[in-house]
């Protein structure tokens, strides 16, 4: 039985994650690399959607509200950080008005468990300790980042998601 070197290694024979993602070459490597940075990428879009479908629901909130009609650009610049924008619920979700299974809800949720998948994933292949997969992990998670992050001041509740 082998046991899994613990150390850093450049080594290009690997395991990924299941039986049939066997590296054997540096081609498989270098295939291996791209396919990581795009969970990586598809990780960060996840989160930055995440952010969106709340700011479009807050948007709506508001709409409801106040009765007037809300701008795109104006849901924007919503802080969803501030404790007057979003609400988070109590414990189970239930705030009293009966809905706790909204569509929003159920899309937040989901989309959620596969973000929570993808860095389970992804931090399972850092755990492989192969150089050139913690390499893909982190450029793959800087090049996610500047797509789909605006300005870092802007979008501190993306460290939340």
């Amino acid at each position: 039985m082998d046991m899994a070197d613990m150390t850093l290694h450049t080594g290009t024979r690997e395991f990924v994650l299941f039986k049939f993602w066997k590296i054997g070459s540096v081609a498989g490597m270098t295939g291996s690399m791209v396919i990581v940075m795009l969970m990586c990428i598809l990780f960060e879009a996840l989160k930055a959607l995440r952010v969106f479908l709340a700011k479009v629901e807050v948007a709506k909130r508001h709409e409801r509200m106040q009765g007037l009609p809300s701008h795109p650009e104006a849901s924007s610049r919503i802080d969803v950080s501030s404790n007057d924008s979003l609400t988070y619920p109590p414990v189970l979700g239930f705030t009293g008005s009966g809905k706790v299974f909204t569509s929003y809800r159920l899309m937040q949720a989901l989309l959620y468990a596969l973000q929570a998948s993808l860095a389970y994933f992804l931090m399972l292949i850092v755990m492989t300790f192969n150089i050139w997969l913690l390499i893909a992990v982190v450029l793959g998670e800087a090049f996610g980042y500047f797509l789909f992050t605006g300005e870092p001041l802007n979008s501190d509740s993306l460290q939340h998601c």
